[in-house]
């Protein structure tokens, strides 16, 4: 059962969603339409933007492994004129536009959604680790271009509000 991409109206591409590593995560391989392969570049920038963003805040002494709200918005305050947070942003932007769908086409809400470009990845892993390249070389057959990621929508309020007949109908599958 395929689940959608979509942006503006037009399908950018689909997956099963293979893996389901926690109740509300899903991830698997996105194969893109010809028209998502046109605008994947800006959608699958997120990945490669957070990591140069994050190694910028570790050159200017962020503490990137303080998780707290705030602390992000502050450091996200900061830097958002640089070169990476104009990028970050860009990428994010990008993403906001997309829209989920269950295969009957019904949208499902996200927290977060990701599309990762597979050798993008590796050109990172190629920064932080000499021969990681090599090594991704060394795997059998062929390589998975695209892989997304989700985070689901919390949709527990909600159902409750339902149940009571108080909230709106729950596009999620």
């Amino acid at each position: 059962m395929n689940y959608s991409v979509w942006k503006h109206g037009e399908k950018i591409g689909e997956t099963r969603f293979e893996l389901s590593p926690a109740p509300r995560k899903r991830a698997g391989v996105f194969h893109p339409t010809a028209f998502g392969l046109t605008i994947l570049p800006g959608i699958a920038d997120m990945a490669p933007a957070l990591f140069d963003f994050g190694e910028m805040c570790k050159a200017h002494g962020v503490d990137v492994d303080d998780a707290r709200p705030e602390t992000a918005e502050r450091v996200f305050e900061t830097y958002a004129d640089t070169p990476e947070g104009k990028r970050l942003q860009a990428a994010a932007s990008c993403i906001a536009e997309l829209e989920l769908r269950d295969p009957v086409g019904r949208a499902v809400k996200y927290d977060s959604l990701m599309i990762s470009d597979m050798t993008a990845i590796v050109e990172l892993a190629a920064r932080r680790r000499g021969g990681a390249v090599d090594q991704l070389k060394m795997l059998p057959g062929d390589p998975i271009r695209f892989m997304i990621s989700t985070t689901l929508a919390d949709q527990t309020a909600l159902r409750r509000a339902n149940a009571l007949g108080i909230g709106e109908g729950v596009g999620v599958c």
